[in-house]
Parts: structure tokens; C-alpha cells; sequence
């Protein structure tokens, strides 16, 4: 049971000055509450906000964050997440990469003692924390173009060496997936790595029916990856799925009622920066899953605590939108609270982390049935399926789009979705590369806000 915690006056948005004065009311002996991999000694993460910027996330002076313990907790958790997985790797875990899927495989990792999973791509954000093209650059000389995803910020931390470290296993998914990750992957593979290269099926439209080779297919796919893990490890325990699937479900759980407390509140109890942080925490838990989990309680406790007494961090009269595709600069989720805006809703193609996963099948079509559920893998028309409905309740007012530029993902998708979205108004913006938000973007935004009022 953890102690009581200092309780802030009231809700509200603080930047890295405040976040730093929040930070020297917290007692020596509470920090070592919280701790990852079990270890109070060498496993605190909580330090003074600051701490991160000298270590070179420069972005923080420029962002505003929800200023609850639990989610100044969830941070210092996020940011740790280099060193914990190198610390993995000194203290004899298996350190394995899981690439391009999305949320399923890193669940069987987890059945297994000792293997921690985590995705390489998500550094695609590590630019704009660092607000430095080092990695951006790196991948262009490389042989990535430079009008390309973001996610090549993967092949230049492949290439340096100095991110994570050298992973014991990587499994690549490829196939009914992102073309340009697809590619990035290969670079990868180019560069010397070892991969188990596994394929993704299209996804059909919910009304339609599976051929049951898909299904079949999937799940000769995951027994390649446990075979990969029992050689490895030299463990063959199939029981240890049955935990992991649970745990996975408990946090998509907590996940979901997060942002349906935050999504139907009066008032905003939690930022879009903060809720965008959570639902991808859904995909491997930031390298710690039992951390994660108790982090996600804790935080859904306070929002919780703050529906209850009707308080929040953004106006009553915020207007709602939806955000498809995740931002890649987490500056921009800032500067749309800024103009007024709340998220009630978003399609961050990760469907496939979020869906429940059933505990009365074997346990690799239990992942097979939950994966086919991916939004990444399907149609447009699935993709933004809830966000429709949504607009027809009259609960979304607007819809905000986040493109990369040179992403055929988003180059093929994005007027095909504005366009399934013609009787609510929709901003599509790219994202720039870091220190690239210009006013005229500001503009653009705060124009959208305008419209919608």
C-alpha cells in the first residue's frame, strides 16, 4: 500500500517551473514507493523535472503538463524508460524488440520470466522531446528520404547504438501494415540485425466474414514467435500466457475507463498530452508492465476523484473534437487545449492495444481474434467507424487530422477520410519537423477553434 501523497488545491495545466516546486514536497521515502522491476534501490524513477531536460529533453520547457501526482508519477516513469531497458540488460534480462504490429506480440514476450518487450518505433517522438533533427538527419544519410514518417528516428537509433540496447530478439511484422515501416525495417535488417519477419493479414470489415485461414494464419505466426522464445530462454510453459493475457486485458480495461471518465465529464479531468501517453502505454506497458499497471490505476483513482467532485483542467465550454493519427509532436495536443478544444475521441491506429482479449479461447486465438481487430490493417472506412458515430450523436463538433509529411499512410488516407466526414468540419495539418510549428500553423489551428464556436 502506497502512503498518502501531498493533494494539490485544484486541477489545472503547469509548466516545467511549477512542475519542479510540485517536486520538493515529495519526501525522500515516498520516492522510493515507486520503483521499477521491483527494485527500491537502483529502481527509482522520480526526479526533479528538470533532471530530464539536462538529460536532453529540451521540449519540456515548452509543454504544459496535468500537475496530479499520478501523472507527474506516469512521467518520470516515461523518460526513464532508456535506462530501465539498458538497466534490463545489465541485470540479465532478455531485452526483445517487437516491431510494426502493435500491442499483440509483446503479450507473449510476457509470458515469458525475465523478457522485457518494447517497440523501437516509438522514438518517432524522441526528435521532438529532444528538439533535435540528429536522428531525423541520420536516417536521411542512411538512405531514407527525407520526406518520409518520422518513424525512421528507428534506423538511426538502430545505427547509434545509444538509445536501448542491443536487443536478444526482434520480430518484425510486416505485410497488411505501414509501408514505410515495412521499409525503415528492412534498412534495419541491413544494418546487421537478426530478425523473425512475421506477416499481418488484411483486415475485412466487421460485417463481412473471415475466411478462417486468416485466423489459422495468425496463430501459426505467434507459435513461430513462441518457438523463437523457447529457444531463447529454454522455457515451454503455455500456462504463462493465461497471467499475461489477463494483465494485458486489466490495463486495456483501466485504459478504456479513462478516457470514457475524461471523454463524457463536464469538465476535462485529464489532458489530451496525458491521455495520448496512456493509451499508447497500452502496446508493452513502457517496458515494465506491473509499473505500468500501477501507474494506470492510479491515475484512473484521480480521475475518477476529479469527476466526482466536477473539477477539471480545461473550461466547461471546451469544445469536443476528435484526433485522428497520433501527433508525433506532443507540442501540437498543447496548442489545441489552447484554443479552446477537448478530445473526446481518437484513432491512433492502435485499435489492436485497446480491444479486449478473450480469456475463454486458447490463448493464440484469443491473440489472433484481438489483433484482426487492428485499425491499422483494415479499410478507412473501419478505421474512423467511431468517430462517425460519434458525429452523428452530436458528440464530436470537429475533427482534427495529423499527417506526416511523406507517409504514404497518411498521403493515401487522408482525403478519403475527410471527405467520410463531410457533415462535420475537419483540419488536416502536417506535422513539421521539430522546432517547425509556425504561426501560420498556430493560426490555422486557432481558426479551426474559432469555426467550430
Amino acid at each position: 500500500m502506497k502512503s498518502t501523497w501531498f493533494e494539490v488545491a485544484r486541477p489545472q495545466k503547469i509548466d516545467l517551473n511549477d512542475w519542479s516546486q510540485h517536486f520538493r514536497l515529495v519526501r525522500d521515502e515516498q520516492i522510493k514507493e515507486f520503483n521499477y522491476y521491483h527494485n527500491p534501490e537502483w529502481g527509482i524513477y522520480l526526479s526533479p523535472p528538470a533532471t530530464f531536460m539536462v538529460y536532453g529533453a529540451r521540449e519540456l520547457k515548452r509543454l504544459k503538463f496535468d500537475n496530479s501526482l499520478a501523472s507527474l508519477r506516469m512521467w518520470g516513469f516515461v523518460f526513464n524508460e532508456s535506462e530501465r531497458l539498458f538497466r534490463a540488460k545489465q541485470m540479465g534480462k532478455r531485452v526483445i524488440a517487437t516491431m510494426g504490429d502493435l500491442g499483440t506480440v509483446p503479450v507473449i514476450i510476457m509470458a515469458f520470466p525475465n523478457c522485457i518487450p518494447f517497440y523501437p518505433e516509438c522514438i518517432w517522438w524522441t526528435p521532438f522531446f529532444k528538439e533535435s533533427t540528429v536522428l531525423l538527419d541520420t536516417a536521411t544519410e542512411l538512405g531514407i528520404p527525407e520526406a518520409a514518417c518520422f518513424s525512421k528516428a528507428t534506423l538511426a537509433a538502430f545505427h547509434k547504438k545509444a538509445y536501448f540496447p542491443k536487443p536478444d530478439l526482434i520480430f518484425a511484422s510486416t505485410g497488411a501494415s505501414c509501408d514505410d515501416y515495412s521499409c525503415i525495417m528492412q534498412l534495419v535488417n541491413d544494418l546487421g540485425y537478426e530478425m523473425l519477419w512475421l506477416e499481418i493479414p488484411f483486415r475485412r470489415h466487421n460485417d463481412e466474414q473471415y475466411p478462417d485461414r486468416f485466423e489459422e494464419y495468425l496463430i501459426s505466426e505467434y507459435e513461430r514467435v513462441w518457438n523463437k522464445m523457447v529457444e531463447l530462454t529454454v522455457i515451454n510453459d503455455k500456462t504463462g500466457l493465461i497471467p499475461s493475457i489477463k494483465k494485458a486485458n486489466r490495463l486495456r480495461s483501466l485504459a478504456e475507463r479513462i478516457k470514457q471518465l475524461t471523454y463524457e465529464a463536464p469538465i476535462t479531468p485529464l489532458p489530451a498530452l496525458e491521455l495520448m501517453t496512456i493509451e499508447f502505454g497500452n502496446l508493452y506497458g513502457y517496458a515494465d508492465l506491473d509499473e505500468w499497471l500501477d501507474i494506470v490505476e492510479m491515475i484512473n483513482e484521480t480521475v475518477a476523484k476529479r469527476v466526482e467532485k466536477g473539477i477539471g483542467v480545461l473550461k466547461q465550454n471546451a469544445i469536443p473534437i476528435a484526433w485522428i493519427t497520433p501527433s508525433a509532436d506532443p507540442l501540437l495536443l498543447n496548442l489545441v487545449e489552447d484554443c479552446g478544444l477537448r478530445i473526446v475521441g481518437t484513432e491512433y491506429v492502435i485499435n489492436q492495444a485497446l480491444v479486449p482479449i478473450e480469456e475463454n479461447v486458447e490463448p493464440f486465438r484469443a491473440l489472433a481474434r484481438s489483433f484482426m481487430k487492428a485499425s491499422l490493417i483494415g479499410s478507412t472506412q473501419e478505421r474512423i467507424k467511431r468517430i462517425i458515430e460519434g458525429v452523428k450523436n452530436e458528440r464530436i463538433k470537429g475533427v482534427l487530422v495529423t499527417n506526416m509529411l511523406g507517409c504514404s499512410h497518411c498521403a493515401m488516407e487522408t482525403r478519403l477520410i475527410e471527405k467520410m466526414l463531410s457533415k462535420v468540419p475537419v483540419l488536416s495539418i502536417d506535422v513539421p519537423v521539430p522546432f517547425g510549428i509556425t504561426e501560420q500553423l498556430r493560426t490555422r489551428i486557432a481558426a479551426f477553434a474559432e469555426t467550430l464556436r
